[in-house]
C-alpha cells in the first residue's frame, strides 16, 4: 500500500472527546461520540486515492459507517437536498449533494488500524463514488450539516486544497 500524504495537523485540531454533529435540516439533529457509532453496521471501502497534486495512494482500504446511515437515523425531510460536511480545524468545509454525500463513508479506519491525527482520524468523510475528487475527503470530520439550499461561500475544500498544488 502507498501511504498517503501527511500534512501538518493545524493546532485546532483537538481529537479527545471527538464528537459528530448531524444539523440542519434534520427531523432529529445528532450528537455522536465514538462510541455512538459501535451500534451502526460498517462497511469497507477500497480503492486508489489520487490527489490534483499528482500523487496516488494505491490500493487503500477504509472501515467505517455510510453516511445514509446517519441520515436514516436522524431523518431527513424531503426539503433537504445538500449537505455541507465540515473539519474540525474551523477551515475546511466540503459540501454534496445529499444522495451523492449518503454513499460516502465515515471512515474510522485505514488499513485495518484507527485512523490516526495526521490522515483525519479520528474521522475522516471518504467519497465512493467513480467521480470523487481528492479534496472532497475531508479530514477530522466535525460536522454535516443538512440543507435545503446549495451552499456557497461555506463550500471552502476545492479552493483550500487547490491553492497548494504549486
Amino acid at each position: 500500500m502507498t501511504d498517503l500524504r501527511r500534512h501538518r495537523i493545524p493546532d485546532n485540531v483537538k481529537t479527545g472527546g471527538w464528537t459528530l454533529a448531524v444539523t440542519g435540516t434534520v427531523d432529529t439533529p445528532l450528537e455522536l461520540s465514538r462510541r455512538s457509532f459501535d451500534s451502526y453496521p460498517t462497511e469497507t471501502f477500497e480503492g486508489d486515492f489520487v490527489c490534483d497534486e499528482g500523487w496516488v495512494a494505491e490500493d487503500l482500504t477504509w472501515r467505517g459507517v455510510r453516511v445514509k446511515r446517519l441520515f436514516d437515523h436522524a431523518g431527513l425531510p424531503e426539503t433537504s437536498r445538500y449537505g455541507l460536511v465540515r473539519s474540525m480545524d474551523g477551515e475546511y468545509a466540503c459540501s454534496f449533494p445529499l444522495n451523492r454525500l449518503a454513499e460516502s463513508v465515515l471512515a474510522f479506519e485505514l488499513g485495518g488500524e484507527p485512523l490516526d491525527t495526521e490522515h483525519g482520524g479520528p474521522a475522516r468523510l471518504v467519497p465512493t463514488t467513480d467521480d470523487r475528487d481528492c479534496w472532497e475527503s475531508v479530514k477530522w470530520v466535525s460536522e454535516i450539516e443538512v440543507l435545503e439550499h446549495v451552499p456557497t461561500e461555506a463550500d471552502t475544500a476545492k479552493e483550500i486544497a487547490l491553492s497548494r498544488i504549486e
